[in-house]
């Protein structure tokens, strides 16, 4: 399979989603076939407080040959895929990739810092077994970045660069990176390439060996086993939808990530964004003087960087979108210092940051241990976050009661 054939399918089916989007509600989605969903299993148990769920995939460039990962972390913190350029061969000998979009990829959360550039690839997964046992390739097609430098600077987040003297841990070449970026509403001055064009979730082209039909929707789901490709009228049926708002000055699928509002103990409503990430067990947590004033905090035993976090027993109460009208609404008791319980929502500590500045507003990063209760959608076509909510020992969704 060619990659401008792939790319040219997923151009194709862009155009064609424009108009499957209602002006009002969520779009009726397609019946299920197996041509335009599919479930990729995760190679490992999520959520777990010490990893990120993480995929099996095969990546091909137009200058390498398909090299399989066996198990890269997916997360819903960051966006694009990063491939070390050293695992697909390249060397500062033997470099022969198109080098016209160079790119930058910084995680707050751990300062790494890795830069390269952007090359178009096929992404090949491998969904779950049919029910004769077989498993069918799922094929992507998306820039990926080839990171020929990996360092850890801090000052990133602050000054958008960073010198050579600032960088540390430097490794160029590198062939131990492959991480898979599937978060929306991520572009900032720290991640200014993460835009749709770089989620391989949303950009199926082949499932089964065969193009994808025309009606596929494309968006994606989390679950606790893996993640769901092609939205459906069954795999959606579940969760309680909220629309979307785009980023501002970027593109026509580029969707802010949802609102939320938040109150810890008995403080009034703070309300802002939120992003359920996949790539953490902490939570971060940045509220205005009136909610944060309702809280104490101690010192993270925990969490290696021993941040201020929410002292235990604090009530942490999240509504999304907002608590007049939200599709779910949830509660996280802290445990302070400590070790949190793997089979609860609590993070491994809520880390309480300063008081968000006026352009960036509050927000929370919920971490991973989020989805010991819900299950997440994202429809990337028409711009809905959609939550379901489980049953107590997280074997199936709960029945939804959505607002009207």
């Amino acid at each position: 399979m060619h990659l401008a054939d792939t790319f040219a399918l997923a151009a194709v089916a862009q155009v064609a989603a424009a108009a499957s989007c209602p002006a009002s509600g969520p779009p009726t989605y397609p019946k299920a076939t197996p041509e335009n969903t599919a479930f990729i299993p995760f190679v490992n148990k999520f959520p777990l407080v010490d990893s990120t769920p993480s995929l099996e995939f095969s990546v091909a460039t137009k200058w390498s040959a398909p090299v399989s990962v066996p198990s890269a972390g997916m997360d819903t913190g960051s966006t694009g895929v990063m491939i070390g350029a050293g695992l697909l061969g390249f060397s500062d000998g033997n470099a022969p990739f198109d080098k016209s979009r160079p790119g930058n990829e910084y995680l707050s959360s751990s300062g790494r810092l890795w830069q390269g550039y952007w090359v178009d690839a096929n992404l090949t997964f491998r969904a779950g077994p049919d029910e004769r046992g077989y498993r069918q390739d799922v094929v992507t097609a998306v820039p990926v970045m080839l990171v020929t430098e990996a360092s850890v600077c801090r000052a990133w987040k602050t000054q958008g660069s960073c010198t050579e003297a600032q960088k540390s841990n430097v490794t160029m070449w590198p062939t131990n990176i492959h991480y898979i970026g599937v978060g929306f509403g991520r572009g900032s001055s720290e991640q200014p390439d993460a835009l749709p064009d770089k989620v391989p979730l949303i950009h199926v082209t082949h499932i089964g060996g065969l193009p994808v039909a025309a009606d596929l929707h494309q968006g994606y789901i989390v679950t606790k086993d893996g993640v769901e490709v092609g939205l459906t009228s069954d795999n959606a049926a579940g969760f309680c939808k909220t629309k979307l708002e785009l980023r501002a000055g970027s593109t026509k699928t580029d969707w802010q990530m949802a609102k939320m509002a938040i109150r810890i103990n008995n403080s009034p409503w703070d309300h802002g964004h939120a992003l359920f990430d996949t790539g953490i067990p902490q939570a971060y947590v940045a509220v205005n003087n009136d909610v944060s004033s309702r809280a104490n905090t101690t010192t993270s035993k925990f969490i290696k960087t021993h941040p201020k976090v929410l002292a235990r027993r604090s009530k942490v109460v999240v509504a999304v979108p907002d608590e007049k009208n939200p599709i779910a609404t949830y509660t996280v008791i802290a445990q302070g210092a400590g070790r949190p319980d793997p089979a609860t929502m609590q993070p491994s500590g809520f880390v309480m940051e300063a008081a968000p500045s006026p352009d960036k507003g509050p927000y929370i990063n919920t971490g991973r241990m989020f989805y010991n209760g819900f299950d997440a959608m994202f429809d990337s076509q028409c711009g809905w976050f959609g939550l379901s909510e489980l049953s107590e020992d997280s074997s199936k969704r709960k029945r939804a009661t959505c607002p009207k």
